[in-house]
């Protein structure tokens, strides 16, 4: 993922991403640095992904996503839960 920056954004997912308080530099800091994909799943006829990394200032998020030709789209995404948060912090040695 860190190879692949380029990112589609519209006022859609901008604006579904910020009903969840996750900003487009949020996710972008999750799917650009240290993540762990966590799932997969088919909606319609797209792969998509869950990936939960760290942001900048340290919220560890959630961020669903699909790659769309060379591009990475950002759909949805929310607050890790506790037993998420612990399997990332020890996948990254950070607990």
């Amino acid at each position: 993922m860190k190879d692949a920056c380029e990112f589609d954004w519209d006022e859609q997912n901008e604006a579904h991403l910020a009903k969840h308080g996750i900003s487009r530099s949020d996710a972008e800091d999750v799917l650009t640095g240290n993540h762990i994909l966590l799932e997969y799943q088919i909606e319609g006829d797209e792969q998509r992904w869950v990936a939960v990394g760290a942001t900048r200032t340290g919220r560890i998020l959630d961020i669903v996503f699909a790659v769309r030709g060379r591009a990475v789209r950002p759909i949805t995404g929310w607050a890790a839960d506790q037993e998420t948060v612990i399997l990332y912090l020890k996948q990254w040695g950070l607990e």
